[in-house]
């Protein structure tokens, strides 16, 4: 999915457009592109100017600067120009100079986008023309709405907006079912289900795992907080949505006792109090009152009693007021607990049209795609691909990921750095341990000497005193790292603990070492590939910038 931004230059626009076209961000300038204007820093800025100098407006904003990024691995810095590229067409419409750079510096992709606030044609600004208005109709708006269709019809993921006040991160948080808000909406959602009032509503929080801070005389009357859940401060009711203020909880709980007073029902027979997993939505077929919650387990067995029959009767008929409700709360929790992606539909075999197919019909489902397609057309591209998958790399798609300077996902060299340096320590710890009982004895006697007799027992004795003395200080000063519960660990606490760490290392060096050939061989091959797939991509560009340009050519005398 991509995130967008943008906000405004008053002041140094070559600065700007210098940082963005820096060679370290952009792959040495190679994804980098221009509209109506120079794109380096100098000769864009002055072009910027001579525009400006013809326009009508007196603002004192420069440009403009739009941030594009997209999630690691989504696109390819290619993918990323040519995307950003439609961005600029559709939103700018070719009325503004723009520069426009790719940046991979980072662990994700993000396009830059400086362009000029003057208009090409008639000299008005971008901020009278485009951000003007209700906020629903000002730029930032219109960006985000033109990201997201551009990235549906590239199969992009897209972010759904879900309501108000959601950001772009809570709603990646809602699908990944880390949100705490979420969770936080559908406890309150069940606690208001069974409380009686705001007062016996708070109580219930409490109970629930929900802390709160009600202070009616505030602008923020009341704050939520959920308890173990990671959640690190309290968040205001507001940013919840419009149905958890105080207001809001008051009317949903006096509208929910209403109509449980209609049917004669008490929340007690409809719904039990959450438990820290939300309650699944099936009715039960038995409800008890809490007051008989300590009987035998034997009611199952016995024919259910007249009024519990009627409870149960009533229960049925306010069900259908809480089908709606309870409906929307199962979805959420659903929504918290689901993958991220979804399993691909298993398409139905066709039927072959005779009972034997020819041969060639059998093997053509089974035909795959060329995973060297893009580079077959290089210099012995056989004799190099042969190496690359005797190295391990068995498409381009792999090779690509040794292109850039990113942290490869087999590549452990700092997990077994760390590794080795927690190993190495403690193993120096035993040894010490070690070392420190086995001149024990000696040192012991050592110390039961008079003063008379010590000088010549430490002169006879002197490598296992020192020895000990050394093993000693050593423990002293290391030991406090590895205090079980306060308590200084055991021999055999140590040993464990070196055990499970070098089982860890062991298991990652196989997977380890297979990356390490990969990358070596990778590394033969990734500069005369990635210049071959440069040049190719830079030579379709040229084509679709001539391309433009003619079009634009033909609008402008079709104008005239």
């Amino acid at each position: 999915m991509a995130y967008t931004s943008i906000h405004t230059i008053r002041a140094t626009v070559s600065a700007a457009i210098a940082y963005i076209t820096r060679d370290d961000k952009t792959v040495n300038s190679v994804y980098v592109n221009s509209y109506a204007c120079r794109s380096d820093s100098a000769g864009a800025s002055e072009d910027f100017r001579t525009v400006r100098g013809t326009g009508t407006g007196r603002t004192q904003i420069l440009a403009y600067h739009m941030i594009q990024s997209f999630a690691p691995g989504e696109v390819t810095p290619g993918q990323a120009m040519q995307i950003g590229e439609e961005l600029c067409d559709r939103y700018l419409k070719d009325d503004y100079q723009y520069v426009i750079a790719v940046h991979n510096d980072k662990d994700h992709l993000h396009c830059h986008i400086i362009f000029n606030n003057t208009n090409l044609y008639n000299g008005l600004s971008f901020t009278t023309e485009h951000n003007q208005g209700r906020k629903s109709e000002r730029a930032w708006a219109e960006l985000r709405e033109i990201s997201d269709e551009i990235c549906a019809e590239h199969g992009i993921s897209v972010i759904e907006p879900i309501g108000k006040g959601v950001s772009h991160y809570e709603n990646k948080m809602q699908k990944d079912g880390k949100s705490w808000k979420e969770k936080l909406r559908v406890r309150i959602a069940e606690v208001m289900l069974y409380s009686r009032d705001f007062a016996d509503f708070l109580r219930n929080c409490t109970a629930s795992g929900i802390e709160y801070v009600y202070t009616p005389h505030n602008k923020y009357k009341l704050k939520f907080k959920l308890s173990g859940d990671g959640q690190q401060r309290f968040t205001r009711a507001e940013t919840l949505g419009e149905g958890f203020t105080v207001e809001s909880i008051t009317e949903q709980i006096a509208e929910i006792q209403e109509k449980l007073s209609a049917e004669n029902v008490t929340p007690d027979m409809l719904i039990e109090p959450p438990k820290p997993v939300v309650p699944k939505t099936e009715p039960k077929q038995t409800v008890t009152a809490p007051t008989t919650l300590k009987q035998s387990a034997e009611p199952e067995t016995i024919t259910e009693m007249s009024e519990t029959a009627k409870r149960k009767a009533a229960a049925e008929q306010v069900e259908k007021f809480f089908a709606a409700r309870r409906a929307r709360r199962q979805a959420q929790l659903d929504m918290l607990n689901a993958s991220a992606s979804k399993p691909a539909e298993s398409k139905p075999e066709l039927s072959a049209p005779t009972p034997q197919p020819t041969p060639a019909e059998s093997k053509a489902p089974e035909k795959k795609e060329d995973v060297w397609a893009q580079i077959r057309g290089m210099r012995d591209s056989d004799k190099m691909i042969a190496d690359l998958e005797a190295g391990g790399i068995t498409s381009l798609d792999d090779l690509r990921g040794f292109f850039w300077n990113f942290k490869h996902p087999d590549d452990h060299t700092d997990e077994l750095a760390e590794l080795d340096k927690k190993i190495r320590g403690i193993d120096k710890l035993i040894n010490m341990m070690k070392q420190h009982s086995q001149n024990y004895d000696i040192y012991k006697e050592y110390q039961e000497r008079s003063a008379f007799t010590q000088k010549h027992f430490r002169k006879k004795n002197a490598a296992a005193i020192d020895a000990f003395e050394e093993a000693d200080k050593y423990i002293a000063e290391h030991i406090k790292a590895y205090y079980i519960k306060g308590k200084p660990p055991k021999l055999c606490d140590l040993q464990a603990k070196s055990t499970k760490l070098k089982e860890k290392y062991n298991a990652l060096v196989p997977e380890h070492c297979a990356f390490v050939t990969k990358r070596d061989t990778a590394h033969k091959y990734t500069r005369q590939v990635r210049n071959y797939l440069q040049n190719k991509e830079q030579q379709e560009r040229n084509r679709q910038y001539q391309e433009k340009k003619r079009t634009q050519q033909r609008r402008k005398d079709t104008l005239e």
